[in-house]
């Protein structure tokens, strides 16, 4: 995705409108992680406002059952819930799992939102590095939990954010994901770890979809897509660099704007008629094509592997994912 392409979003209104390019979701569940605000809250409302019985997850009670609260509002869609989880601490996340688990629903679509940029250094609660921690780990937790339902409920999506960021201070003059087995804090850079956690999104869509078509076969009905939602104006930015945050400020589209996309591979009955899996989509829609780090096969083995070797080392799971 090139400058001129990220200024050709904030500067073109998009074709694709999901009060009516999307169908009907009455009868289908969904899970939006960092529903709270920004992209999740939207996705949120669009699938609502279809119908969708939706599930927000958020850290804070507080914030998240107001987004609930405005999303029934808007939506008059009752059916929206709040699931608490804090992305920094993986029990959250599989207790999470396990209250939606618990009420013995189907699940139709993931969207895995939530994220965090170019925060200072910092540890989860297991010990691993903070924007991993968030934008990918607590996410791989979240979908293994919830790959036995999401398999049971087919024709099912997987929604997993990454960024065109997958790019940045990676490939050839990097190398890709600096697989580390200790964090320090001494070679922590905060632009160039965002751009790994979202080369990390990338690696686990593609592997996730390349093994589950394995196990299930090529003709199963579990689509697993990423998305890059755009240059958005979110909470995301209040952890900057602040002359970097105050440069792109112009260029920003709404949260709204930014929403469409991931809806769109949500929901969409075009991604199960063109049987798009995965893909990475950018605004408006569109399937784009990646970097040449994000296509090695190589490299996304080793990223799925090393995501495991460090949840057995800092977490211990007593599940593995069976693929």
């Amino acid at each position: 995705m090139t400058f001129g392409s990220v200024l050709t979003q904030t500067f073109t209104t998009p074709k694709w409108n999901p009060k009516t390019g999307l169908p009907d979701l009455t009868g289908k569940i969904a899970i939006v992680t960092g529903a709270s605000t920004g992209l999740g809250k939207e996705t949120a409302l669009n699938l609502s406002s279809k119908g969708a019985h939706v599930f927000c997850v958020g850290r804070s009670a507080e914030k998240t059952q107001a987004a609930v609260a405005d999303i029934i509002s808007k939506s008059g869609n009752t059916n929206v819930e709040f699931l608490q989880a804090d992305l920094m601490d993986l029990a959250s996340v599989e207790s999470a799992a396990d209250t939606f688990l618990a009420r013995n629903l189907p699940l139709h679509i993931l969207v895995n939102n939530a994220g965090i940029m170019e925060s200072p250094w910092g540890l989860s609660k297991e010990g691993i590095e903070t924007q991993f921690a968030t934008n990918h780990f607590a996410h791989v937790v979240l979908t293994a939990k919830l790959l036995p339902v999401l398999e049971k409920s087919q024709p099912s999506r997987i929604v997993i954010l990454s960024s065109m960021s997958h790019y940045a201070n990676l490939s050839s003059q990097k190398g890709g994901i600096k697989y580390v087995t200790s964090w320090e804090q001494d070679k922590y850079d905060a632009f160039t770890r965002y751009g790994e956690t979202k080369l990390a999104n990338l690696h686990f869509a593609r592997e996730l979809q390349s093994r589950l078509d394995a196990k299930l076969g090529v003709d199963s009905k579990i689509y697993v897509n990423a998305v890059h939602p755009g240059i958005v104006r979110t909470e995301l930015q209040r952890t900057m660099n602040p002359t970097a945050a105050s440069v792109i400020q112009p260029i920003l589209i709404s949260a709204e704007k930014g929403a469409l996309t991931q809806t769109y591979v949500a929901a969409s009955e075009d991604i199960e008629k063109q049987n798009l899996k995965a893909k990475y989509f950018v605004p408006y829609c569109k399937v784009a094509e990646i970097s040449a780090d994000a296509q090695d096969k190589t490299q996304a083995v080793n990223t799925w592997e090393w995501t495991e070797k460090i949840l057995k080392q800092q977490y211990k799971p007593d599940w593995t994912f069976g693929l």
